[in-house]
C-alpha cells in the first residue's frame, strides 16, 4: 500500500506555489535574525549552532519582573547572560563595545572602575585584572555574553538562572539605586489599586495589521517513522503532521493536519478567526473575538463540563486577556509532536503534559483564587528548545463597569452529534457589584425512560467587590425542573487566599456535575486555602489545601481532603499532593510526587503515583533525563514503571541534532514484555520572509508565533514614509514590551526581523535610543504597540529625524550693569501653545536645549518666574528649526527689573 505521507508532502512544497522562491541554493535568515544581516554584520551575528541553544528568560529582582525576554545561551555546562543587557535592565555604569569585545565603566561607584577585554580573557575590577577562561566570555550579536557565575563574581550580584521556571533572580550583594525606584512604583501602584504583576501600558499608538484575503503560510511539519518489534510480529508505521498559520479569508487561519501510514485520510483541524482588542468586531454586537471551526466550549460550573472535538462558532467583547469565567480559567494551545509543557501556578508546579495527536495541551477549569493568579507555561522540545508564556489574572480588579455588558455567545456540534449552546452575558450594576445571567443547552442525553432528550439551564447571579472580599450569589434553573443555589465568599487572610462555596441543590436537579442517582447530592460546602508559608531560615512553600462535603439526600456524607505542598529544592520543583476520601466506611489516600530540574546541561523529571490508603502501594513511576551534548547534539532517557497487576517496565531512549535548516530524532524503547520498538522523526519549519520575497527553513515551530518587520530610517521631509534618498539606520536595536533589547541589530538595510511574538498578546517595541550611530537622531514616536497573530510578518517603520540644539545665556540689566544669572528657567513653546522643553540656566547664565523637534517654535523666559520675581521679560523670540539638524547658537536672552 502507499503511504499517505506521498499526498500530504506537496503541503511542504505551498510556498513554491504561492509563487515564493524555496530555501535552497539561497537561504534567508531565521526569524531572530534581520534579512541578509549575516552578510552585514560578519562575526556579530549569532551563527546556527549558538542560536541552538538560545534561550529566552525572564529576569526578576525583588520580586519583581524587569523582563520577560532576557535572551541568554546554553553552552554546554554554563549559562551566557548579556553584560551590556543586564547593565541597561539594573541602571549599572557600565557601557559595552561590541566591535572591539570590550566594556568599560564602573560598578555602584565611580573609583571601583569597571574593564572588560573579552579578546585577552581579561576583566578589571577596582583596579585588580584577572584572567578567565575564554570559553566563559564571547561576543554574540550586540553584546557580549559571560558566564552567570563569573558575572556574579564580578559584580556584587548573585544571579541565579532556575532553567525549570525559566528565569533569572537577581539578588544584589548590596543596594542598587534601581531597588529604591521599583519600591516606590510599587507603592505607587499599591496606591492606585494596580496589582503587582499588571501589565502598564505605556500609551504607544496601536498600530493592527489589516487581515489579507489570502497570504503566505508558515509551516511547522514532523515527518515520522517507526518500527516495532515484539514476539512473532513486526510492525511498520509512519505518520506526518503540519500545522500551518495565515490570514485566510480575512482572517487568521490556522490549521492542524495529521495523516498515518494505516489511515487512507488525514485528520484535520481548522480554525478561522479574528482578535481586535478595540471591539470593532461585527457591527452592533462590538465584538473582540470570532472563532470559526474546531473550537472547544470552557465549562459552565455546577451544569456543563468542558466540550470534546466540534466544530462550532464562538462570539465575544469581553476582553482578550480575562478569563473564561469569572473563578476558573482554561489554558489550551497548540504543543507540536516531540514538545511536552509544565504548567506553574504562583510558583508551584502544578501539572504537566505531553504532546497529543490533536496536536494540542488542554489544563482546564483551573480554579483562580482572590487576589493575583500567575500561571507559567515552560515549553520543551525535542532539541532541548524552551520556551515560556506567563497569564496573570487578578479577580479583585476584575470587576464590570456600571453600565458595561460583556457578553460570550458559542455554538457547538460535537463529533458525537451532541449540540451544546452557551450565551453569557456579565454587567456592571455599581461601582462594586456586578451582576451575571447565561442560558444554556446540553447535548442531549439518553435517559432509558424518555428516550433522548436536551437539557436547558438558565444562571442568574450577583457579585460584590469590596477591598478584601468578594462575595458571589448563583441560582441555577433546569428547564425540566429542579434549581441549584450557590453562595461563595473570596478573600485575603494574611499570606492565604481563602474561599467558601456552599452549594445547595432543590426538587431532583440534574447536570454533567450533579447525577440525579438513586440518592442524589442535597447540598455540598467547599473550602479552598492557596498561599505559600515561609518558615524562618527556610525557602517559600506554596501550599495549597481543600475541603469538600457532600451531604446526600439519605443524609450520608462523602468527605474529601486533598493537599498540595510545592518547593525548590537544590534548585529542582518539588511537588507532593494527597487526596484523601471517605465514602461511608470505605476510605481512601492517594499521593503524588512530581519533580523537574533542568540546569545547564542536564533536565530531569519524575512522577511517582502512590496509595497510603486501604493498603500501601505504588502504583506508577515515571522517570526521564535529557543531557545536552555539544555540536547541537542531544540525548535522552526514560523509564517507565508500572506496579500494577504483574507489573510492566518501559525503557526510553534517544538523540536529537539540530541541523539549523532542520532537526532530527532518533528514538528506542524496550518493554519488559519484549517489545521492541525504533523511531525516526524529522522536524522542519517553513516560513517567509516578506520584505526579501525568500522561503526559508528552521528547526524551531514557528508557525504559532508572531513576527515584525522593523526598519528605521531618517525621515528627512517629515512625511513619516521612507523615501529613496533618506537614509537607512544600521546597527539600531529595539527594545520589546519596556524590559530587554531584541537581541539582533538592524542589518545595512535599516531592517530587523523580530520574531517569536507571544500571539493574542501586546507587544510594545520602541528604538533604542543608546544604540543610535548619532545622538541627535530622536524617533518620531516613543513606541509602537502591536498585536501579533500566528503566521504573519507585521511590516513597521520606524522614522526619526535630525534633532537641534539651542543655546544662549541668559543676562540681567541692572545698575551695576549686565551680568550672567542662574536659575533663571528658559521655555520653548510650540506652534500650538504648548510648553514642549524647559531648564534652568547654570550658574554661568548659560542653557542649553537638546534634542529639539524640527518644527516652529517660541523662546522666552518663563512668564510666572518673572512675574514672580518682578522682572520684564525681552518679547517671545520666534524660531524655526529645519530638520537639517543644524544647531542654533547665541540665543541670549536679557532680563530687566520692572521699574517701582
Amino acid at each position: 500500500m502507499p503511504s499517505p505521507l506521498g499526498h500530504y508532502l506537496p503541503v511542504c512544497l505551498l510556498a513554491v506555489l504561492c509563487g515564493g522562491q524555496p530555501a535552497g541554493a539561497q537561504q534567508a535568515a531565521p526569524l531572530t535574525q534581520a534579512p541578509g544581516s549575516e552578510a552585514s554584520l560578519g562575526a556579530r551575528q549569532p551563527s546556527r549552532d549558538i542560536e541552538a541553544n538560545l534561550l529566552v528568560l525572564e529576569i526578576r529582582l525583588n520580586g519583581a519582573s524587569l523582563s520577560d525576554g532576557l535572551t541568554a545561551y546554553q553552552e554546554g555546562a554554563q549559562i551566557l547572560l548579556p553584560l551590556g543587557e543586564l547593565a541597561r535592565l539594573l541602571t549599572l555604569a557600565i557601557t559595552v563595545q561590541p566591535s572591539t569585545s570590550s566594556a568599560s565603566g564602573y560598578v555602584l561607584k565611580e573609583d571601583r572602575t569597571f574593564g572588560l577585554d573579552a579578546v585577552q580573557s581579561v576583566v578589571s575590577v577596582a583596579g585588580r585584572s584577572m584572567q578567565f577562561e575564554e570559553k566563559r566570555a564571547r561576543v554574540i550579536g550586540d553584546d557580549i555574553y559571560v558566564n552567570s557565575a563569573l558575572l556574579s563574581r564580578w559584580l556584587p550580584i548573585d544571579f541565579e538562572v532556575n532553567l525549570s521556571a525559566q528565569r533569572v533572580e537577581v539578588k544584589p550583594r548590596e543596594r542598587l539605586p534601581l531597588q529604591d525606584r521599583l519600591e516606590r512604583e510599587l507603592a505607587a501602584q499599591r496606591l492606585k489599586g494596580a496589582g503587582p504583576e499588571r501589565v502598564i501600558d505605556p500609551g504607544y499608538p496601536r498600530v493592527l495589521a489589516p487581515y489579507r484575503l489570502i497570504d503566505r503560510p508558515f509551516i511547522d511539519q514532523t515527518f515520522s517513522a517507526n518500527v516495532q518489534s515484539a514476539p512473532g510480529s513486526r510492525q511498520l508505521s509512519a505518520a506526518y503532521t503540519a500545522y500551518l498559520t495565515a490570514d485566510v479569508l480575512g482572517m487568521e487561519g490556522a490549521a492542524f493536519v495529521s495523516s498515518t501510514r494505516d489511515k487512507p485520510n488525514p485528520d484535520w483541524r481548522i480554525t478561522l478567526g479574528r482578535n481586535d482588542p478595540d471591539a470593532n468586531l461585527l457591527g452592533p454586537l462590538r465584538a473582540r473575538t470570532l472563532s470559526l471551526g474546531n473550537i472547544s466550549v470552557p465549562s459552565v460550573p455546577n451544569v456543563m463540563s468542558t466540550s470534546g472535538p466540534g466544530r462550532g462558532v464562538a462570539i465575544s467583547n469581553r476582553p482578550l486577556d480575562q478569563p473564561t469565567s469569572f473563578d476558573r480559567q482554561s489554558l489550551r494551545g497548540d504543543l507540536p509532536p516531540g514538545w511536552d509543557v509544565t504548567l506553574y501556578y504562583n510558583g508551584a508546579l502544578v501539572g504537566f503534559q505531553a504532546s497529543r495527536p490533536d496536536g494540542m495541551y488542554a489544563f482546564d477549569d483551573l480554579p483562580l483564587s482572590f487576589g493575583t493568579n500567575e500561571f507559567q507555561l515552560s515549553f520543551n522540545g525535542p532539541l532541548g528548545q524552551m520556551r515560556t508564556e506567563r497569564k496573570t489574572f487578578a479577580l479583585d480588579q476584575s470587576i464590570v463597569k456600571p453600565g458595561e455588558v460583556l457578553y460570550s455567545l458559542l455554538q457547538h456540534q460535537a463529533e458525537t452529534g451532541g449540540m451544546r449552546s452557551v450565551a453569557r452575558f456579565d454587567f456592571g450594576l455599581t461601582p462594586r457589584i456586578a451582576g451575571g445571567a447565561s442560558f444554556i443547552r446540553t447535548p442531549r442525553q439518553f435517559d432509558g425512560a424518555n428516550g433522548l432528550k436536551e437539557r436547558s439551564f438558565t444562571q442568574l447571579g450577583l457579585r460584590g467587590y469590596w477591598d478584601s472580599a468578594i462575595a458571589t450569589s448563583e441560582l441555577t434553573l433546569a428547564q425540566d425542573g429542579g434549581m441549584l443555589a450557590e453562595f461563595g465568599l473570596k478573600r485575603r487572610v494574611g499570606d492565604f487566599a481563602v474561599d467558601l462555596l456552599h452549594t445547595q441543590v432543590f426538587g431532583g436537579f440534574e447536570s454533567d456535575a450533579f447525577a440525579n442517582s438513586g440518592d442524589p447530592v442535597a447540598m455540598r460546602h467547599r473550602l479552598r486555602a492557596v498561599g505559600a508559608l515561609s518558615p524562618t531560615g527556610l525557602p517559600r512553600i506554596p501550599v495549597a489545601v481543600e475541603a469538600e462535603r457532600e451531604v446526600l439526600k439519605s443524609g450520608a456524607t462523602h468527605d474529601k481532603i486533598s493537599g498540595r505542598a510545592s518547593g525548590v529544592v537544590a534548585g529542582t520543583f518539588v511537588t507532593n499532593a494527597l487526596a484523601w476520601q471517605r465514602s461511608g466506611d470505605a476510605v481512601t489516600t492517594d499521593g503524588n510526587l512530581q519533580l523537574s530540574r533542568r540546569v545547564a546541561q542536564m533536565g530531569l523529571s519524575g512522577q511517582l503515583s502512590y496509595r497510603l490508603k486501604p493498603t500501601t502501594s505504588f502504583d506508577s513511576l515515571a522517570l526521564f533525563a535529557d543531557r545536552n551534548l555539544t555540536s547541537g547534539y542531544r540525548v535522552n532517557a526514560g523509564l517507565l514503571r508500572t506496579f500494577s497487576g504483574s507489573g510492566t517496565t518501559l525503557l526510553t531512549g534517544g538523540m536529537s541534532k539540530n541541523f539549523g535548516d532542520f532537526a532530527l530524532v532518533l528514538s528506542a524503547s524496550y518493554s519488559s514484555q519484549r517489545q521492541l520498538s525504533l523511531g525516526l522523526q524529522v522536524f522542519i519549519a517553513l516560513g517567509h520572509d516578506p520584505r526579501s520575497g525568500k522561503w526559508f527553513t528552521d528547526a524551531v515551530p514557528m508557525a504559532g508565533m508572531g513576527a515584525v518587520s522593523a526598519r528605521a530610517f531618517v525621515d528627512r521631509n517629515l512625511n513619516g514614509m521612507r523615501d529613496a534618498d533618506e537614509e537607512l539606520v544600521p546597527n539600531a536595536r529595539f527594545i520589546v514590551n519596556g524590559g530587554s533589547r531584541h537581541p539582533t541589530s538592524t542589518a545595512e538595510d535599516g531592517t530587523v526581523l523580530i520574531g517569536r511574538l507571544a500571539p493574542g498578546r501586546y507587544a510594545d517595541l520602541s528604538l533604542d535610543v543608546s544604540t543610535l550611530e548619532d545622538p541627535l537622531w530622536k524617533p518620531v514616536q516613543d513606541g509602537v504597540r502591536v498585536l501579533p497573530r500566528p503566521g504573519l510578518v507585521q511590516f513597521l517603520d520606524f522614522p526619526m529625524v535630525s534633532t537641534s540644539e539651542i543655546d544662549g545665556t541668559v543676562y540681567l540689566l541692572g545698575s551695576a550693569g549686565k551680568r550672567a544669572i542662574g536659575d533663571a528657567v528658559v521655555e520653548l513653546v510650540s506652534s500650538d501653545g504648548v510648553v514642549v522643553m524647559s531648564t534652568p540656566s547654570s550658574s554661568d547664565g548659560f542653557y542649553l536645549l537638546r534634542q529639539v523637534m524640527p518644527g516652529r517654535y517660541t523662546l522666552r523666559i518663563s512668564p510666572a518666574q518673572a512675574s514672580k520675581l518682578a522682572l520684564t521679560v525681552p518679547p517671545d523670540r520666534l524660531l524655526e528649526i529645519k530638520p537639517d539638524g543644524d544647531f542654533i547658537n547665541g540665543q541670549d536672552l536679557e532680563l530687566k527689573p520692572i521699574a517701582r
